[in-house]
C-alpha cells in the first residue's frame, strides 16, 4: 500500500543481498526494474555473472555509469579512494542514480529506490529505517531486507535456483 502507483527501481550489485531483494519483490508481486551502477571497476567475473545468470534469473538489468569511470577518477584525483576520501561512491553510484531517477520523474514516473541493505551487515546500517525520504534522489528509499539474516537471503536465492556470484565460491 505504501508504494501506491510509484515505480520501484531495485539496485542490483551482483551480490547476494541485491539479488535476493529482486527475487523477493518478484515473489511478492511488486513490479520493478533493476539497475546496476557500473563503476568500471568490478571483477570480470561479476560482469559475466550480472549479464548472464543473474539477468536470466531476474530479468533485464539496466547498466548505469558515470561520465568518468573509476580509473578516470583515480587518474584525475591522483589517488585511490579510502575511508577518509570516499569520492568513488558519490561520483560513480549516487550521482548517476540521481540523474536516472530524475529523468524518470521528468518523464512523469515517480520512483521508489529499493536497496538490499541488511542491518546485520554493520553498525551504521543497523541505525537505518525501512523507509526514508532522500532529498538528493527526490524519492523515497525502501530497504525491505533490513531485518533479514544472511540465511534469509540464501534461502530466497536457493528457492529460485539462482547460482551465486562465482566470487563467493572462491
Amino acid at each position: 500500500a505504501h508504494l501506491k502507483d510509484r515505480h520501484v527501481v531495485a539496485s542490483v550489485s551482483g551480490g547476494k543481498d541485491s539479488a535476493a531483494l529482486s527475487l523477493w519483490l518478484t515473489e511478492n508481486g511488486v513490479p520493478h526494474s533493476r539497475t546496476f551502477m557500473n563503476t568500471g571497476w568490478e571483477s570480470p567475473i561479476t560482469y559475466e555473472y550480472l549479464r548472464g545468470p543473474l539477468t536470466k534469473a531476474l530479468g533485464p538489468i539496466t547498466e548505469i555509469q558515470a561520465e568518468k569511470q573509476m580509473v578516470d577518477l583515480v587518474l584525475h584525483k591522483g589517488m585511490f579512494p579510502s575511508r577518509m576520501r570516499r569520492f568513488c561512491s558519490e561520483k560513480l553510484k549516487v550521482k548517476p542514480l540521481i540523474k536516472y531517477l530524475s529523468e524518470k520523474l521528468d518523464a512523469g514516473t515517480e520512483c521508489v529506490n529499493a536497496v538490499g541493505l541488511r542491518a546485520a551487515e554493520n553498525a551504521f546500517r543497523a541505525t537505518l529505517g525501512e523507509w526514508e525520504w532522500c532529498d538528493g534522489f527526490d524519492a523515497e528509499t525502501w530497504r525491505p531486507c533490513l531485518a533479514w539474516s544472511e540465511q534469509d537471503v540464501i534461502d530466497i536465492i536457493k528457492r529460485h535456483n539462482v547460482p551465486p556470484n562465482p566470487l563467493y565460491l572462491k
